[in-house]
């Protein structure tokens, strides 16, 4: 999908990552995963076990590789991710 250039609504468009993470399993796993996303600067909609869904209402906000080096730090994998524009 493509925006024109001169269209200021393509600035603020949402976007969202539903995100499945390896070995997210416990409470205190699903806890520490959410504060490094939300440490990220993300909109944390839902966190369970495997999974997780933020949003960015920015452009320049986090992208992909910023939230797997963040679970990596924590020794999670980001397995895959969907992401969704709006």
């Amino acid at each position: 999908m493509s925006f024109p250039e001169n269209d200021t609504a393509g600035m603020t468009q949402l976007m969202r990552y539903v995100l499945t993470i390896d070995n997210m399993c416990a409470p205190d796993c699903i806890v520490w995963v959410r504060e490094q996303l939300v440490g990220l600067g993300l909109v944390v909609d839902r966190v369970a076990v495997g999974e997780a869904e933020v949003a960015t209402a920015h452009l320049n906000g986090p992208d992909l590789k910023a939230i797997q080096a963040a679970l990596e730090a924590g020794g999670y994998q980001l397995v895959r991710s969907v992401t969704k524009v709006g």
